[in-house]
């Protein structure tokens, strides 16, 4: 890697103070971190069945890995601020990842951690052998979540020209 680029330097400065060391679930922000940049995904999230998928899981269930791998964020990730299946389960661990200057530099993103979601990954917990009465087509699926630029661009659209909220940044 030529440490001239961008991304080289940033590597080489994220990996002198250890990037690769912690555990992955020490990695982990949340979405209400995710939320002060990204207000349209969030909220398409929070309305979502991810935001829920833990509610429909008993004490024991809660406790089991079989249940919890898909419905929770991991039993590794010990946080009563971290609900059901937040934006870090598909997009990876957001530690490295999430401040705005390193946002603003796509390659960077990924090189730092940042994962663009692909039907695989859905299929991880989304198998034909779960217990969904409905079979998984991931088409169907993804217009109930999509917070894609597309869709943000039809919600932006479709907004008044009020500013965001108070503490709420837009991002472009």
């Amino acid at each position: 890697m030529d440490p001239r680029t961008t991304a080289g330097r940033w590597l080489v400065m994220l990996f002198g103070v250890g990037l690769g060391a912690p555990a992955a679930a020490q990695n982990i922000i949340g979405a209400t971190q995710c939320k002060v940049c990204h207000e349209f995904e969030y909220r398409v999230w929070a309305s979502g069945p991810h935001a829920k998928s833990d509610k429909s899981l008993s004490e024991a269930q809660r406790k089991d890995p079989k249940c919890n791998t898909c419905h929770m964020m991991g039993t590794e990730v010990e946080s009563t601020d971290l609900v059901g299946i937040e934006c870090e389960r598909c997009h990876g661990p957001g530690r490295y990842y999430h401040r705005r200057y390193v946002m603003r530099d796509k390659e960077l993103t990924r090189l730092v951690g940042l994962i663009d979601p692909k039907p695989e990954q859905c299929m991880q917990c989304h198998t034909a052998g779960g217990p969904s009465i409905e079979p998984f087509v991931f088409e169907e699926m993804w217009a109930k979540i999509d917070h894609g630029r597309e869709a943000r661009a039809r919600w932006k659209r479709n907004r008044t020209d009020a500013p965001p909220p108070a503490g709420e940044v837009e991002d472009d």
